[in-house]
């Protein structure tokens, strides 16, 4: 009876899955220590001055945050030489999406994306009864040629994840351009770029690059993974002033909190921890890449900080194997994709240990 009272488009959802709680995994198997590499966390933990700055900010836990984001607004406003308003902060990057979706998606609006890609756009168009129209990745990257040729009248919404998840790959410059240029103006183009630091190309242009040469799009951009506060729940929309205000119409108030606001803030200035990061991310994936591929896997050039990785086989006896010993790592099974997974880069510690246990369960797989 219950469900009958449900929302006609929730029944269609299907819960996100994310990587397997390290607090679960541990009293189920009773084990003191997790290495979870499934959730492309920062390995080298969050900014040291955004831990200084969110304990700061505690003691002004009693009061409800600035509604706007405006301190943070204006910061980044200044870091990317664009304007305050051009930006909504929310509860992390899918919160965004959540956004975006209320504010632009009506029922029978038809949404084209990638797959595999971020599931949460499929679950944003559903709620808000759109149609999904879903193209298959090329060469595990987005088709732009085959989004073009799948718009209708009824297209509302392009999303574009780049790089993406869960194959960390990137679109070149030339194409991307093209594309925009040729998207009909009744389309909104979305760019997550929830990696885009990640990405090593000399003046690879971004979303905001192409928003400044008066490109009409909207790109999003998160807190959780360079900067180490996956926790906080932290992300940000930019786009024109006109594409911003309905985001701001359906957002809550107080969409993000205090301490959130207080570690962006400071993880924008932690220069160090920055580069700390994306170097170590770049040896590690270097050295992981050759790593899996002495194992017999194939390794997918990744532009952010994970390995989408064929392994050749099932993956559900290594994911299972690798979680007994205390190590996890993401199964591309979800995506429709039984032989891969996604690896995220860890500290060379964690990554020896990876490695180490991948080796044992493949020698023990071939003996049994």
């Amino acid at each position: 009876m219950s469900q009958e009272l449900w929302r006609n488009s929730v029944a269609k959802l299907s819960p996100y899955v994310p990587g397997k709680p390290i607090e679960e995994v541990k009293e189920e198997l009773g084990l003191p220590t997790i290495i979870r590499l499934a959730s492309n966390e920062n390995p080298f933990g969050t900014s040291p001055k955004a831990v200084q700055a969110m304990q700061k900010a505690l003691v002004d836990s009693q009061l409800y945050p600035e509604g706007s984001c405006k301190e943070l607004r204006v910061r980044l406003a200044q870091e990317y030489g664009i304007e305050a308003d051009q930006i909504v902060v929310a509860n992390g990057a899918d919160h965004v999406i959540k956004l975006i979706g209320a504010a632009y998606i009506n029922p029978g609006d038809e949404v084209i994306y990638c797959t595999p890609t971020f599931p949460t756009y499929r679950s944003t168009v559903l709620l808000h009864e759109g149609v999904p129209v879903e193209i298959p990745t090329h060469a595990h990257s987005y088709d732009l040629e085959a989004i073009l040729a799948a718009i209708t009248e009824q297209t509302k919404m392009i999303f574009v994840c780049n790089p993406n998840n869960p194959t960390g790959t990137i679109l070149q410059e030339r194409q991307l351009e093209s594309f925009l240029a040729r998207v009909p103006k009744h389309v909104i183009v979305v760019l997550d770029e929830a990696y885009i630091e990640f990405i090593q190309q000399p003046h690879y242009k971004n979303g905001i690059d192409y928003l400044k040469e008066n490109i009409s799009l909207i790109t999003i951009r998160t807190f959780s993974k360079l900067y180490g506060l996956a926790g906080l729940r932290i992300g940000y929309a930019i786009g024109p002033k006109a594409f911003m205000q309905p985001l701001g119409a359906v957002r809550e108030h107080f969409a993000v909190n205090r301490l959130a606001v207080a570690g962006a803030l400071a993880a924008l200035d932690d220069h160090e921890f920055v580069s700390q990061t994306l170097r170590e991310n770049r040896e590690q994936m270097t050295e992981m890449s050759y790593a899996l591929q002495a194992l017999g896997y194939e390794v997918t050039p990744s532009h952010a900080n994970f390995l989408f990785i064929d392994m050749k086989q099932d993956t559900a006896p290594i994911y299972q194997a690798l979680m007994k010993r205390g190590i996890l790592i993401r199964p591309c099974g979800s995506w429709k994709l039984p032989t891969h997974a996604r690896i995220t880069i860890g500290t060379k510690q964690q990554n020896q240990a990876l490695l180490s246990a991948l080796a044992d369960i493949s020698l023990n797989l071939q003996e049994s």
